[in-house]
């Protein structure tokens, strides 16, 4: 069974009227590809008829008209997923794009939980955490972009608020180098890694989180897209 709740169409009109009043992040897959298109934003919609999505980057290939895609839409703690035919791509001054949608026959919307980057189905990644002047190795159990989670092999206690340091790096050579603050403890003794931490993230004025926030959109499309076919 596909997860994820089906949405009837005044649902999804209200959570539109929403992505395009808080200017939501969205992405684009064509179905059956690899590529992901991001820094998209829902700019237009007419209720019925289409979707209009504008953004990207001059350096972005952009798909042919008639696929079909499934559209990522991030609205706080949920995901809207949608499928649609996309319809033209025009390129407007100042070197973004518009993209204009045919009105999705599915729609569905995920909680935040339910598409974390490290799901069931996906393999945690590797991090290495410096806490309390020692170096840990731990799994990220999930990610977003404003916090982690953490699993260790060793069993130990932590202050809640205690100060960390995450180094880590996401398929594609993208680095993940970030001090963060627990905020959750959990100890689940006999399990392989029975130390989890929820931590939040504190970068530094100078850090470049772009990569990290296109590699989970991506992660987040790839599990919208998985949701379907299950």
């Amino acid at each position: 069974m596909a997860s994820g709740a089906y949405l009837t169409d005044l649902a999804l009109n209200q959570l539109l009227r929403e992505a395009v009043d808080t200017q939501a992040p969205v992405s684009l897959r064509p179905k059956g590809s690899p590529r992901l298109l991001g820094d998209l934003h829902l700019t237009a919609y007419e209720a019925g008829e289409t979707l209009d999505l504008e953004g990207g980057r001059p350096r972005d290939q952009m798909p042919a008209p008639g696929i079909i895609a499934t559209i990522s839409i991030l609205l706080g703690h949920e995901l809207l997923s949608v499928e649609a035919k996309l319809l033209s791509v025009t390129q407007k001054p100042g070197g973004t794009t518009l993209l204009r949608l045919d009105w999705p026959l599915d729609a569905r919307l995920h909680r935040r939980t339910d598409i974390r980057v490290a799901a069931p189905d996906q393999t945690p990644l590797r991090a290495v955490v410096e806490l309390g002047g020692r170096r840990h190795e731990a799994l990220l159990t999930n990610l977003t972009e404003t916090g982690v989670g953490l699993a260790f092999q060793d069993l130990f206690m932590v202050d809640l608020h205690a100060p960390l340091e995450i180094d880590a790096t996401l398929p594609g050579d993208i680095p993940l180098h970030c001090p963060g603050e627990v905020r959750h403890l959990t100890v689940l003794e006999g399990q392989p890694y029975p130390t989890r931490l929820g931590v939040v993230l504190h970068p530094r004025a100078e850090a470049d989180l772009e990569p990290m926030r296109r590699f989970i959109q991506a992660r987040r499309t790839d599990r919208s897209q998985s949701f379907r076919q299950e």
